[in-house]
């Protein structure tokens, strides 16, 4: 009892700097969209895919060289390996095109209901159950999206389109991870391929659409490619502090940075029929947390 009561100040304090962490990690996230969608307002998708994916694929390869190869290189799975890494290249190619076509605050609806999007794929492709909460928090989330339109559905783009594919194949790219992590394949190794399916896909397109780039422009993208490796190191290091339904719940707060971002940096409004929108994803996303915990104890 008293070894209880000495360990629950660490706790809470261990508690206390991952819940700070999160907070952090969401502003490096946002950041690292925003210079993306400063990007590709000038260049296209490809060209800034082959650039940030050499750069990662160049720290992955300096990882490797310090003694961590078997981390970085091998994988128990390679060809759900390859389908997953090519499928986030694709969600990758959409969220950079959803960035140039669509305000910056609404992006966070579609990486909102990634999570529920993921819960059903997780039914589709790993056979898991799909309990009714599933299926209830997925319409909620979808309902979400439709205050999108608050003209009604002829006000749906392009964008919307290319957002919702993005979102989709960026939650098969989940889904598949969930089931590579059981054939002993290290984080390090599926975030490696991951971006060398960016750089091999920008390689292919990329001489056809290329513009040549100042030094301001590949410092932005030198600080865009290092807050995405930097979020995902980050994120490994929060998950053992906290668990994912915390860490979810406290990484909504990234809304308020986007509709401050595109309110200050690219001089967007955010209507109120966004903020019920996100609101009605988050609620989505939280029902489906509190079922997940709920079934255990069941």
């Amino acid at each position: 009892m008293t070894a209880e009561v000495g360990l629950r100040p660490v706790l809470q304090k261990t508690a206390l700097i991952g819940a700070g962490l999160v907070v952090l990690n969401t502003l490096i996230s946002v950041s690292a969209d925003a210079i993306a969608k400063d990007l590709i307002a000038t260049y296209a998708a490809p060209q800034l895919m082959l650039l940030s994916g050499l750069i990662a694929v160049l720290v992955g390869l300096g990882t490797a060289a310090a003694g961590q190869g078997s981390r970085v290189f091998h994988t128990g799975s390679p060809w759900l390996v390859a389908l997953r890494s090519t499928l986030g290249a694709i969600s990758t190619t959409g969220f950079f095109y959803a960035l140039r076509f669509l305000p910056f605050a609404e992006i966070f609806v579609f990486i909102a209901i990634m999570p529920i999007f993921g819960a059903v794929l997780s039914g589709l492709i790993l056979r898991e159950r799909l309990a009714p909460a599933v299926w209830c928090a997925l319409g909620l989330g979808l309902a979400g999206m439709l205050f999108l339109f608050p003209e009604g559905l002829g006000g749906i783009t392009p964008g919307h389109w290319i957002g919702l594919a993005a979102s989709l194949s960026g939650s098969a790219s989940i889904v598949l991870s969930r089931r590579i992590c059981k054939s002993h394949t290290h984080s390090m190794a599926q975030v490696f391929y991951a971006q060398l399916a960016c750089m091999i896909l920008g390689a292919v397109v990329a001489p056809f659409v290329w513009q040549p780039m100042g030094w301001a422009d590949l410092a932005l993208l030198v600080a865009y490619t290092l807050f995405i490796v930097g979020t995902r190191w980050l994120m490994v290091i929060i998950l053992r502090m906290l668990p994912a339904y915390v860490v979810m719940q406290i990484a909504n707060v990234q809304f308020l940075w986007m509709v401050l971002l595109g309110e200050h940096l690219f001089g967007e409004l955010t209507g109120a029929h966004l903020w019920v929108g996100s609101a009605l994803v988050v609620a989505s996303g939280l029902w489906l947390i509190h079922s997940q915990r709920a079934a255990p104890a069941r």
